[in-house]
């Protein structure tokens, strides 16, 4: 047997399957090699968010399951990065030579694996996702077993197919809202209903779609709210829900408008963009909107944009920002107190 010196080599010597997910702004996929990779010092992390990175893993044996003689093994671990996105490789080594005192390598056996559970709940590595992200979990997970839908999952898919938006809407679960994002292709015609949604179901609707690329169809429906409303929590849910949109176009031209140097641009807006929109900062234009509209209040400027610069790819972006000829005086001065605390 190998050595096992990171996690990678310690689920690579499974007797199973697993998959890897980052759940810090959003849920998504991420591969194997490139886990790895990050765990071997030689990437960056490629979503850090607060500086972590936040990662879910799933691992099950497909006989065990299949005979329902155990139930997959889950993990929420936030791994410390530096300030290049670099993991902190000392943390994950404690946390590895715990795990493999107490149950060595046999994550899949189900009296070890809670045993296991019981002691991460104090571990400083460990994080219990908000219930939205908990849920879209789920779904996710019960795609990836082969397993069927929740029970709530009917009801939503009834109400989202339904002309009626009062329908019973306050009896909907939250995991038949994300069993329903996470199965969007078998969805027909639920855009029409996007227009018509109560706020808090548009919300809660949001929350799950952020995982999801939205085609054109839906996404402008939901730019169509978004720019319809005066409510601001009603801007943000549609901004979330659209921004894995395959319609970045539609998607970064409506971000022009929210962040137009005429306007006052809410903090939750702002925070929004910077967790779910980030790859749109790549743009110079928006970049320089983002930077403008933030260097407004000193304490989000801080907060918000060094966020980004702890993102290698976003990093560069804002370094460009800085020296733009055209920065307005209110960010120049931002910029001269953030340069002038990190020096401090």
């Amino acid at each position: 047997m190998q050595p096992m010196e990171t996690l990678s080599d310690l689920l690579q010597q499974l007797q199973g399957q697993y998959r890897i997910y980052d759940m810090g702004c959003r849920l998504s996929k991420l591969s194997s090699t490139d886990f790895k990779k990050f765990e071997e010092g030689q990437k960056a992390y490629p979503l850090p968010w607060l500086r972590h990175a936040w990662v879910s893993i799933l691992s099950w044996s497909p006989k065990s399951l299949k005979l329902q003689a155990s139930s997959p093994t889950v993990w929420f671990l936030k791994l410390p990065l530096d300030e290049r996105g670099l993991l902190i490789q000392a943390a994950r080594d404690e946390f590895l030579n715990q795990l493999l005192e107490t149950i060595g390598t046999n994550m899949l056996d189900e009296q070890a694996s809670s045993e296991w559970a019981e002691q991460l709940k104090h571990s400083n590595l460990a994080f219990t996702p908000d219930q939205a992200r908990m849920a879209a979990f789920h779904a996710q997970a019960s795609i990836t077993l082969d397993q069927p839908a929740s029970r709530f999952y009917p009801a939503v898919r009834s109400y989202m197919s339904s002309e009626d938006s009062q329908q019973n809407w306050q009896e909907l679960g939250l995991q038949g809202f994300a069993d329903f994002a996470m199965r969007l292709d078998q969805q027909q015609q639920w855009q029409q209903k996007i227009s018509q949604l109560p706020a808090a179901v548009l919300e809660t609707i949001a929350a799950q779609l952020e995982n999801q690329k939205l085609d054109h169809l839906a996404s402008k429906a939901f730019i169509l709210r978004g720019e319809a409303s005066i409510n601001n929590a009603e801007k943000v849910a549609c901004l979330r829900a659209i921004s894995q949109s395959t319609d970045a176009a539609s998607r970064q031209h409506w971000l022009k408008q929210i962040l137009d140097k005429d306007n006052m641009v809410e903090v939750e807006l702002l925070a929004t963009i910077t967790s779910k929109c980030s790859d749109d900062l790549l743009k110079p234009d928006l970049m320089d909107l983002f930077i403008h509209q933030c260097a407004a209040d000193q304490g989000v400027f801080n907060g918000l944009v060094q966020e980004l610069m702890y993102q290698p790819k976003l990093r560069i972006k804002v370094l460009e920002a800085f020296r733009a000829e055209d920065r307005s005086p209110r960010v120049i001065q931002a910029i001269g107190i953030l340069m002038g605390q990190k020096k401090a």
